[in-house]
């Protein structure tokens, strides 16, 4: 049976939706709203949405509007997964955290994503499947007790809905990612003021290290999720400021500390005392539209926590060779040297 999808755009729809509409079908059963959206139409617009498998938000070069957001809302709270097909060069930091999966295009070349939405309809059916299936079998609970498997969530930002209060209670903290951005764009939360609240004037309890992506491994990441060349190096050089910067203003010192890892992550993490949330990287998009784990330590040296806890992080920390406290920003040749990879 064919997947209903409702299509939110800008009124009126432009050629550009209708087109991308095209290439959705026939696996995909599109519905646009053609109604003008005002007075008695958004209740007639969430009994469509409910009606809906999934809801698809198609953004053009003119951009995103109100109703494109009230739908998000909408379908966000009625639990619909949410995609996006999007122009580039359009800023979609607004809704990104809502996102399962997108595919992005260039309106010169609408017809050159012919493959990403086929890509995009596979994700959708899986997505959908995965929703309906119904409870788990015991041997499968219990096997996941015994590993210490908490929850498995769709994104990073519902797992951190989920762990954000381990996040306020616990004091002794451990970060991995690539750069700090990743709060921001996959959660909705800026790093700073997470680590801010954690590492207070007067609490000398709390410690925070976080382990970044060295700067001459960006490039790799830029190329295989489509960012422009020097995006994700300007984010680790924001984050090295930003430390610095809240390092000085919370009178931190050494209960802030970072250092950049030779090697691009394959798993964004953070460990809160006895527990950890990790979200694995994707190699053609970023980590936080990738599912997501809860897992809590069970003190069993096999389990989940115990061996990110080591493999993924202490070990990377401790090593010289591998770890430094220089992200190599201001150094050039480091950045491009081909033997630094």
């Amino acid at each position: 049976m064919p997947i209903q999808a409702f299509i939110s755009c800008r009124f009126p729809v432009e050629d550009t939706v209708e087109t991308i509409c095209q290439m959705l079908q026939p696996d995909i059963v599109p519905y646009i709203s053609r109604d003008v959206k005002f007075g008695t139409i958004p209740h007639k617009i969430r009994e469509r949405i409910a009606a809906s498998d999934c809801l698809i938000v198609v953004i053009t070069e003119a951009g995103s509007s109100d109703f494109v957001q009230n739908e998000v809302g909408i379908a966000f709270a009625l639990g619909k997964p949410i995609f996006a097909i999007y122009e580039q060069r359009i800023d979609v930091a607004g809704i990104q955290p809502y996102l399962s999966t997108y595919v992005k295009y260039r309106s010169e070349n609408i017809g050159g994503i012919t493959t990403d939405v086929l890509s995009l309809k596979t994700a959708i059916g899986a997505e959908i499947s995965s929703r309906e299936l119904g409870g788990s079998p015991e041997e499968l609970l219990e096997l996941l007790s015994r590993n210490g498997i908490l929850g498995i969530y769709p994104d990073r930002s519902t797992a951190f809905r989920v762990f954000e209060p381990i996040w306020e209670r616990e004091q002794d903290i451990k970060i991995v990612g690539s750069s700090t951005e990743g709060f921001k764009r996959g959660i909705g939360i800026e790093a700073r003021e997470l680590l801010a609240g954690k590492l207070a004037k007067g609490d000398t309890a709390s410690t925070v290290q976080i382990l970044l992506t060295h700067s001459s491994f960006a490039e790799y990441r830029e190329a295989q999720e489509r960012e422009l060349d020097g995006y994700i190096v300007a984010q680790i050089r924001a984050t090295d400021q930003m430390l610095q910067d809240l390092q000085k203003r919370t009178d931190a010192a050494d209960r802030l500390q970072w250092r950049f890892f030779k090697g691009a992550p394959t798993c964004f993490m953070i460990i809160a005392g006895n527990f950890m949330l990790l979200n694995p990287y994707l190699y053609m998009q970023p980590a936080y539209f990738n599912f997501a784990m809860i897992v809590r330590d069970t003190k069993s040296p096999f389990d989940v926590y115990s061996h990110y806890s080591q493999y993924h992080f202490q070990r990377a920390w401790d090593d010289p060779s591998l770890t430094t406290p220089d992200s190599g920003l201001n150094d050039e040749s480091q950045i491009n040297a081909s033997d630094s990879r």
